[in-house]
């Protein structure tokens, strides 16, 4: 068995170690697993804002957030045909260019968004996640793996809605 450590995980190096940081955080992530998908996402990793109340106490996304998790959700689509059902596992490396204070559940939290009826039915599939921030001032970018992954926590129960019959009212 291979030590697992960060250094392990993120060896050095630049954008010609993302694969391999790729498969290494699969492997952490869903030991003996042996189907998973790597995206690459250049520019800035984007992050979930905070909420935003209107005066009448409801929440929304600001413009900013909403476009960001569409082409955050345009590029899961060209990876996954389909939404994957079952438990899953996420594994993110943002790549950032600057040394600005982003949190990185907040950008975890966009890409679980995004993914939404994309890569993964509900983000509640997701049982095991890791996530970890770099600094890139070259290249920012986030490298994504989804992975199936075993838990006592079964998420099988996760479907797609079922979609409407042509003709039928819904």
């Amino acid at each position: 068995m291979t030590d697992v450590t960060a250094g392990r995980l993120l060896p050095a190096g630049g954008l010609e170690c993302d694969r391999e940081r790729a498969q290494l955080l699969a492997q952490a992530l869903a030991p003996g697993g042996s189907e998973f998908r790597v995206i690459t996402l250049t520019g800035n990793p984007a992050s979930k804002a905070r909420p935003r109340f209107t005066k009448e106490g409801r929440t929304y996304k600001t413009d900013a957030d909403t476009e960001a998790e569409t082409r955050t959700a345009w590029q899961l689509r060209r990876v996954f045909r389909q939404p994957w059902t079952g438990n899953l596992a996420l594994g993110a490396v943002f790549f950032r260019p600057d040394r600005q204070r982003i949190d990185v559940d907040n950008m975890l939290k966009h890409i679980c968004d995004a993914g939404n009826g994309i890569a993964w039915v509900d983000d509640a599939q997701i049982t095991a996640v890791y996530g970890v921030a770099e600094l890139d001032v070259d290249n920012p970018r986030t490298v994504i793996v989804v992975a199936r992954h075993v838990s006592s926590l079964d998420r099988s129960d996760v479907a797609p809605a079922p979609r409407a019959r042509p003709g039928k009212a819904g």
